[in-house]
């Protein structure tokens, strides 16, 4: 099994461009793809820490890897997961936590 990928960007002020960049990145790659690919990105805002995170799905390691992000365990944060760009059920492929506590 793939693993997601995560990336922190920083706070707001710092994560703007490289988040918008990144999003952009993937769209090129995304929009050749066929339905049901599986390609997602997401974002995740930590207000204890000031940080965006970024979750990139198995399917988008190829961006994943080209902006460093580290291996990780599928996002878990209902309450604060946003879909940037691709396919939002791209969350319940596979054994995603979010997948089990949403059911």
């Amino acid at each position: 099994m793939s693993s997601w990928y995560k990336l922190a960007l920083g706070n707001d002020d710092e994560a703007f461009e490289p988040a918008l960049r990144i999003q952009q990145m993937f769209m090129s790659k995304f929009l050749m793809c066929p339905p049901g690919s599986g390609r997602a990105l997401f974002s995740c805002y930590d207000k204890a820490n000031d940080n965006l995170w970024l979750y990139f799905s198995p399917a988008a390691q190829d961006i994943a890897l080209r902006v460093y992000a580290q291996p990780c365990d599928s996002p878990t944060a209902l309450d604060c997961i946003g879909l940037l760009a691709g396919e939002g059920d791209a969350l319940g492929m596979g054994e995603s936590p979010l997948l089990k506590k949403a059911a």
